[in-house]
C-alpha cells in the first residue's frame, strides 16, 4: 500500500468511503483534488481545486502523494485517471480496507479500491483502477479487469471473468464459470447464470438482456457517479 494518498475527483458521494478506509488505516489523504464539481468530502480542509493549481503546484503535490480516483462509474474513473496522468500524477497502490478479508494469493493492481467487509478468494486477480464496494464477495480463481465497478453486496462465485469497464450492480449474483463482457452492465439484484456479451445490459432473476440508454443512466449523472 502507498504511504501517501491523493484523492482525485471528489464530487461523488462515494469519496467518504475512501476517507473512512484511510482513517481505519490510521491515515488521512494528503489532499483531495476537486475536478469539475462541488467536493463531497468529510474533511474540506484538504480540498484543492484542480483548475486553480499551477503546474509547479501540481508537480510538488505529485512528489508528495500518489492518486486514487473516487467515483463509482467506470467512465468517470477513466476520465479522472486520464486527467491525473496528463497532469503528471502517478497512480497509488491499491487501497484496501483493513476489514476486508483478502486471500494471500490475491493479486491487485494500482489505483484499485477495496472497501470495508469485502471478501476476495484465493488465486484471484483484480486489475487497475477497479472498485470493489462494501461487503462484496469474490470467489477463487476470478479475473477482474481494469476500471470495473462492483456494487455493494454483490457476489461473484468462482472462476468468473469480468471485462474492462464492466459494472455489476448492488446485490447482484454471478454463478460460477460465467464471463461478463467489456463495458457490460449487470443490474442491481440480478442473478447472472450465463455469459454476458460486451457492451450489453442485463437485469432480472434470471438476468436477461434489456435496453440501456447510457446517456440517461444514473451512472452518467454529474456528481452522482
Amino acid at each position: 500500500m502507498s504511504s501517501a494518498y491523493l484523492l482525485f475527483g471528489v464530487r461523488s458521494p462515494l469519496v467518504v468511503e475512501y476517507e473512512e478506509t484511510l482513517g481505519r488505516l490510521g491515515q488521512a489523504p494528503v489532499a483531495a483534488v476537486s475536478v469539475n464539481g462541488a467536493p463531497r468530502v468529510l474533511d474540506h480542509s484538504r480540498v484543492l481545486e484542480f483548475d486553480s493549481m499551477s503546474q509547479p503546484e501540481r508537480e510538488r503535490l505529485a512528489a508528495r502523494a500518489e492518486f486514487i480516483t473516487c467515483a463509482f462509474a467506470s467512465v468517470r474513473r477513466r476520465q479522472l485517471c486520464a486527467i491525473a496522468l496528463e497532469a503528471g500524477f502517478h497512480p497509488a497502490a491499491a487501497l484496501c480496507d483493513p476489514t476486508a478479508v483478502l486471500a494471500r494469493s490475491l493479486r491487485v493492481r494500482e489505483g484499485t479500491f477495496i472497501n470495508a467487509a469485502a471478501v476476495v478468494g484465493s488465486a484471484t486477480f483484480i486489475g487497475a483502477h477497479t472498485l470493489v464496494n462494501r461487503a462484496v464477495s469474490i470467489g477463487h480463481h476470478c479475473v477482474i479487469g481494469d476500471f470495473v465497478s462492483i456494487g455493494p453486496g454483490a457476489t461473484l462465485a468462482s472462476n468468473i471473468r469480468v471485462g474492462d469497464g464492466a459494472t455489476i450492480g448492488l446485490g447482484a449474483t454471478v454463478v460460477p464459470n460465467v464471463s461478463i463482457g467489456r463495458n457490460a452492465v449487470v443490474g442491481a439484484g440480478s442473478l447472472v447464470r450465463k455469459d454476458v456479451p460486451d457492451d450489453c445490459f442485463v437485469a432480472g432473476h434470471p438476468a436477461t438482456e434489456r435496453p440501456l440508454d447510457r446517456e440517461r443512466s444514473a451512472l452518467n449523472t454529474a456528481g452522482e457517479e
